[in-house]
């Protein structure tokens, strides 16, 4: 890294430790740190796909397709489905605290990730899913329940050869302390924005979430 990015990434590490960051700055740290984090898998693989959105091919995408798998074989086995987040949060926690300190930088604090998380959700929003014939078999859309933002994934699964439905799942999670959003229901069911595209801005030093009409 030279004199020049060093200063940039600086820029946008205070940023972050000010609370003074939004979902633009996250985007920029992100590709910031790509470089030097070739060899910690999570940011590796969260700022390839960034930078390539739904032209990545690479574990995210693998894991997408993993899953449908599992939403395919319902019926099929007696195995229970368990769908975890693609990076857990201690484990994205740990690479970009790993990252930093490549830059002898002071690693972030719990709510600290929890904001960078929620902004890698919503600069994650509308990324297409395709097949290997590149067509179009989903999208990531942001969703929004009273204890939780989340990334999630609607992709076209196959029951069998006749008949073919789309599975929801969550891949990215973090901890709703930004809306007060009234429950759908008793299982807190997320609210998805399809249509909408969500921002993440910052006012006076907290994170505040945009939601178009």
């Amino acid at each position: 890294m030279d004199t020049k990015e060093q200063s940039l990434l600086n820029y946008y590490y205070s940023k972050l430790i000010d609370n003074t960051f939004n979902e633009k700055d996250v985007y920029t740290f992100l590709l910031l740190i790509r470089n030097r984090s070739k060899e910690i898998h999570s940011i590796k693989e969260l700022a390839d796909f960034v930078a390539h959105r739904d032209q990545h091919n690479g574990y995210i995408k693998d894991y997408l397709f993993e899953t449908r798998k599992k939403f395919e074989s319902l019926g099929k086995t007696n195995t229970a489905i368990r769908i975890e987040d693609v990076f857990p949060f201690k484990e994205m926690k740990k690479g970009i605290n790993q990252a930093l300190a490549e830059y002898q930088l002071a690693g972030l604090t719990n709510e600290k990730i929890n904001d960078f998380v929620v902004c890698l959700i919503s600069i994650l929003q509308q990324v297409k899913i395709t097949d290997e014939n590149e067509r179009e078999i989903g999208k990531l859309f942001f969703a929004l329940s009273n204890k939780q933002m989340i990334l999630m994934a609607e992709i076209e699964v196959s029951q069998n050869l006749f008949k073919k439905t789309n599975a929801v799942f969550p891949v990215l999670t973090a901890n709703n302390g930004y809306v007060d959003i009234k429950k759908q229901d008793r299982f807190d069911t997320p609210y998805l924005f399809t249509d909408k595209v969500i921002e993440i801005i910052n006012q006076e030093g907290k994170l505040e979430i945009i939601i178009p009409e």
